[in-house]
């Protein structure tokens, strides 16, 4: 499987693993790939470092996170409501397996960016052993 198809899982892969009483909603999120990485961009404004967690599991990058409300007054009435809050999930699956040490991950700004270095082709040399067959005796 290629990097092309990689990136293709990236976006087919949103199955959950919380129940959905959990999972409100799915961060805005921008993956593209350098020559060294996958970079994975998400928009997650006003989370604390210990309400985001970023979880591998073989083939599989899992970002999950919690934002909550934060009401300045006790009563309120809303007029409009855009921002969304409580649980979130992301899937990234991968054709190959994660190695947790090299991926980096940063919070700035509101953005959670996650650089995902792309495996090196294995080589791997094969010797064959040569069979001669014996002739009529």
């Amino acid at each position: 499987m290629g990097y092309q198809s990689m990136l293709d899982n990236f976006f087919s892969s949103q199955r959950p693993l919380f129940s959905l009483s959990q999972r409100v909603w799915n961060p805005p999120t921008d993956i593209y790939e350098t020559e060294e990485a996958a970079i994975i961009r998400m928009e997650v404004a006003g989370l604390d470092e210990n309400q985001l967690n970023i979880i591998t599991q073989g083939e599989l990058l899992i970002v999950r996170g919690r934002r909550d409300r934060q009401l300045p007054h006790r009563k309120i009435n809303y007029h409009l409501m855009e921002v969304h809050y409580g649980g979130f999930e992301r899937l990234f699956a991968f054709s190959f397996p994660l190695d947790e040490k090299k991926i980096k991950a940063t919070y700035e700004r509101g953005f959670l960016t996650i650089e995902v270095p792309r495996q090196a082709p294995q080589v791997t040399e094969v010797s064959v052993r040569i069979i001669e067959e014996a002739g009529p005796r």
